[in-house]
Parts: structure tokens; sequence; C-alpha cells
């Protein structure tokens, strides 16, 4: 999960993530020792979380033997609200991923940059994206469109070719001799 200046005045850091691993994908229980996993912290520092989001109606919690489950509450009224929030802050690449992954076989690589990338934007800024593959602007356009909608936010996309990169780096003079 990105860092987003703007979610940091809501949530804490580890309730960010938990909201963004929970209501982003709303369709998955998630086991709670899978979610500490995916978090990159222990099973116990969620707990209380986990206890606080359930009892506010945000998140379901689903008990299987001694296995605990959390998803995000279809019902909950303002879960609509909250992903809409979600997704414009931390929830960037994966609303691009999505945008992109029928191109996915023609993009080498693809990654954000600028103030979103350095946890650094403001209301008005854009989404600086790199595309290094062989697909075309025109065929990018509609789904880049759709993802700007959906994030609320302006796209800039820069495509480079491979070979692009490749011819940019071997014309590049060394350093110096000594390789510094």
């Amino acid at each position: 999960m990105r860092k987003s200046p703007a979610l940091d005045a809501f949530f804490p850091r580890i309730r960010q993530a938990l909201l963004a691993a929970t209501v982003l994908h709303p369709e998955r229980w998630w086991y709670l020792s899978d979610l500490a996993k995916h978090l990159g912290v222990r099973p116990s520092s969620l707990q209380r979380e986990l206890a606080a989001l359930v009892e506010a109606g945000i998140l379901n919690r689903r008990q299987d033997g001694n296995r605990v489950y959390f998803q995000a509450n279809p019902d909950c009224p303002f879960l609509p609200d909250l992903q809409g929030l979600l997704v414009k802050t931390v929830g960037v690449v994966d609303i691009l991923r999505e945008a992109l992954s029928r191109f996915a076989t023609r993009i080498d690589w693809a990654f954000v940059y600028g103030s979103i990338a350095r946890a650094e934007e403001l209301a008005s800024s854009d989404v600086d994206l790199m595309l290094i593959g062989q697909v075309g602007l025109a065929e990018l356009t509609p789904a880049l469109r759709r993802a700007e909608a959906q994030l609320g936010r302006a796209g800039e996309p820069d495509l480079v070719h491979p070979r692009g990169i490749c011819y940019e780096a071997a014309s590049r003079a060394p350093l110096s001799e000594s390789g510094a």
C-alpha cells in the first residue's frame, strides 16, 4: 500500500492498510494470518483495529473452527464512499493495474512516478504513468480515461518502446573512465 498524506489525516497507518486490503477487495474473506502477512505485520497487531472496524459495521467477522476471517460489510451504508476515498488515495496502482490488464502481454514495465509515487500529491496532482512496451496511446486511451474517472485525477502516460530504451542506453557515454 502506498502512503497518502490526505488519508493520514483521517486514519492511522495500520487502519489505512486494513481498509485498503478489505474494502478495495470486498469479495474476499481474509483469514487473519493471511491479512497480517499481506500487510507485513503480526496478527496480534491487527486485532484491536479489526475489532473496532467490525463493531463499526465496516467489516464482517466469520469464525470457522479456530480460524477467523474478515470481509468488507456490503450492508455498510457508507461502504461506497469509503471505497471511493481509498481508491483516490491508496488504490491508484490497483485501478491502473486493472485498466491495463488487457494489454499485459504487450507491456513490459508500468510504474507510477512523480508526486503520487513520492506521496506528495495535492488535490490538483495528476497521475504520472510510465509504460514500457509495444502498445500505442490510441489503444490505451479508452482504458486510461476510465481509470481517470475512477480516480478523479487526470493521467499523464509516457510511452516508451523497449528498443528506444536500448538505443538511449547505448548512445550515452560513461560518466568517467574509472566508472565513477
